[in-house]
């Protein structure tokens, strides 16, 4: 969904507020854009994929914890 899509969708007011009534598969869509923009903005998030990167650089392994969302060493056998 673009930002002129958004735009276009009709704005109502219930009392003081106004509203805005999407379909859910917007909505999820809209979601997910809000939920990236947060993490990117997170200072420990940037740091990770620093780190990270510095790893890469270096020729050491790594890999993603889904559980933690760390990277780890990955022992050699």
């Amino acid at each position: 969904m673009t930002f002129a899509a958004l735009q276009k969708i009709k704005r109502q007011q219930i009392g003081k507020l106004p509203v805005v009534i999407l379909p859910l598969a917007q909505w999820q869509e809209v979601e997910a854009i809000l939920e990236e923009y947060e993490m990117m903005r997170s200072l420990k998030f940037r740091k990770s994929v620093a780190e990270a990167r510095k790893q890469i650089r270096q020729g050491k392994l790594c890999r993603l914890d889904p559980e933690t969302g760390k990277f780890r060493k990955v022992q050699k056998p």
